[in-house]
């Protein structure tokens, strides 16, 4: 260990580390205005790196999440930091990730679950545990991850999804009146297209002669920053056949924007105001409220409803794979068992 005073009155440190690589490294870290700051920094810094499992769970957490930088987006990152700062940190903290047994992991999911949040809420927030303790047995000899032996909790999808029948959704689109809302709310109804992918979409994004809406980016806003990204997953880059009447009505939508430039977002509005503007509508029109997510749910509920087969709503959602459409819409398809037996009595 080498603190030493800085001429101009502050101290710094300087040391040698190994990574978790291996290689031998050197840091120096100037400024600190006590001796006392600077050794404290250069103890939390070489705990945070040693390859053993002396180091505590926040410093854990500060290296789970600097790899996670540089592998996640954004949005993602900001929303996992959340949850771990919010439900997490806060129970573990100064704890060495060696002495973090499975009655602490037993007695933390029993706080989890009766602290009110949803089941689906639950089952995220203890896999994102069970992933930084992941991290700890592949990079810092952790020798197990105590959570993969205690088991998950919560669900892994709701009880339930909302949606708006076509019924309900042509007695909201009535008392729609601002023309970009009412194309907006009608592109979130007939496509299923996330609220994210509709809010960064350009005209030119619109092959209006062949009707194909090509989905290749993404709205998000991080710490109040908008910013565009590339869309959720690898299927979520997709291509939309509209119907006509959509196309036309885009069509026309555009000609009444001033000055409006192709390359530009066709919807200058905010997920809160496209929220305040269903809300009023509801009420005026008596359809029940239900989220903006919900309208992707009400197209998928809407091609079921057209006997649409689960791959080709899965291809349409932009879903990694028909699984997924199966796991969220399965319950909406109609039950086949009568038509079964039906055809095993004819075999007699």
């Amino acid at each position: 260990m080498s603190v030493n005073k800085m001429s101009n009155g502050k101290w710094y440190c300087s040391f040698y580390y190994t990574d978790w690589q291996g290689n031998r490294k050197r840091k120096k870290k100037e400024g600190f205005v006590t001796q006392r700051e600077a050794k404290a920094y250069e103890s939390d810094f070489l705990n945070k790196m040693s390859l053993n499992c002396s180091m505590t769970f926040s410093n854990l957490v500060k290296l789970y999440l600097e790899d996670c930088e540089t592998r996640l987006k954004p949005t993602t990152l900001v929303a996992k930091t959340y949850v771990i700062n919010d439900k997490i940190v806060p129970y573990f903290n100064d704890i060495p990730i060696s002495d973090i047994s499975t009655a602490m992991i037993r007695k933390w999911q029993n706080e989890i679950i009766n602290s009110g949040i949803a089941p689906t809420t639950q089952h995220n927030v203890n896999g994102i545990l069970s992933a930084i303790l992941n991290f700890a047995v592949k990079y810092y000899n952790l020798p197990f991850n105590p959570v993969s032996r205690v088991g998950s909790i919560g669900k892994v999808k709701g009880e339930s999804i909302d949606f708006w029948t076509l019924e309900e959704y042509k007695q909201f689109i009535a008392c729609v009146d601002e023309p970009m809302f009412k194309a907006l709310f009608e592109l979130f109804f007939f496509t299923g297209l996330r609220c994210g992918e509709l809010l960064a979409l350009t005209y030119n994004d619109i092959d209006t002669e062949n009707g194909i809406l090509s989905v290749n980016k993404n709205l998000a806003t991080v710490k109040g920053k908008t910013i565009i990204q590339t869309p959720k997953t690898a299927k979520s880059r997709r291509k939309i056949a509209l119907p006509r009447f959509l196309v036309e009505h885009l069509q026309e939508y555009v000609t009444h924007l001033y000055q409006y430039k192709p390359n530009t977002r066709l919807f200058l509005t905010t997920k809160y105001t496209i929220d305040d503007k269903m809300k009023k509508a509801c009420k005026l029109s008596g359809v029940k409220k239900i989220r903006i997510h919900d309208l992707r749910h009400s197209h998928a509920s809407l091609l079921i409803n057209l006997n649409f087969s689960p791959t080709l709503i899965a291809d349409r959602l932009g879903h990694e794979n028909v699984t997924t459409t199966l796991n969220i819409y399965g319950h909406l398809y109609p039950s086949k068992q009568a038509e079964v037996v039906e055809k095993l009595e004819e075999l007699q």
